[in-house]
């Protein structure tokens, strides 16, 4: 009798207990947008129709004239004692090292269930103001660069990590972009070295 009582002891055990607190991230999204106009959305742990940003190619864009500023949107799921507290999107450029920059994503809607969506983008926010980094390209000079994105959120640590990451398994999600001078200033670069040359020769 002893035995069969021990064996449905190490049963309970074994057992995982259904309402233990956790939380986690599905359904994230980093967004751009070029020029101060609408938003790009790719997935960044999702499975939309969205392009995924993970290996994408951005563009070709104009260092002086053109600017590229990003923020992000994703969801959050929690159960038990555990709460989700804060939604955070970092982004640098791998080329410069250095740390990683940070844009909030304020919270915007309860799905239910325990399940919320966050993000910096106005859509659901409550009146919430757009969230974006600042200009990508600033200081950046002609080039092909790596555009680095991970989001994190935060908890009240209860059951679960007080950080939890969303970073595509610590190898962060990038995409690249070029920056090239605008023809019209590279053409009269051209012909002031040229009236240079001219005038030497002389």
């Amino acid at each position: 009798m002893k035995a069969i009582r021990a064996l449905f002891v190490i049963a309970a055990l074994l057992v995982p207990a259904t309402g233990f607190g956790a939380v986690g991230i599905f359904d994230a999204f980093v967004f751009t947008s070029l020029n101060g106009g609408g938003l790009s959305f790719y997935d960044i742990g999702a499975a939309t129709g969205n392009p995924d940003f993970q290996g994408s190619t951005l563009g070709t864009f104009d260092r002086f004239t053109d600017t590229l500023q990003l923020g992000g949107q994703q969801k959050s799921w929690k159960n038990s004692g555990s709460d989700v507290t804060g939604h955070t999107i970092f982004w640098r450029i791998l080329e410069l090292g250095g740390g990683f920059a940070s844009v909030n994503m304020p919270f915007q809607l309860d799905l239910g269930g325990g399940d919320q969506q966050w993000g910096g983008d106005s859509q659901g926010a409550n009146g919430n103001p757009l969230e974006l980094s600042s200009n990508v390209f600033s200081g950046l000079l002609n080039g092909t660069y790596t555009l680095q994105v991970y989001t994190q959120i935060s908890t009240n640590g209860v059951d679960a990590a007080s950080t939890v990451f969303n970073n595509n398994g610590g190898s962060n999600f990038s995409a690249s972009f070029s920056l090239v001078p605008e023809p019209s200033k590279a053409l009269f670069g051209m012909l002031g070295l040229f009236g240079l040359f001219l005038r030497r020769r002389r």
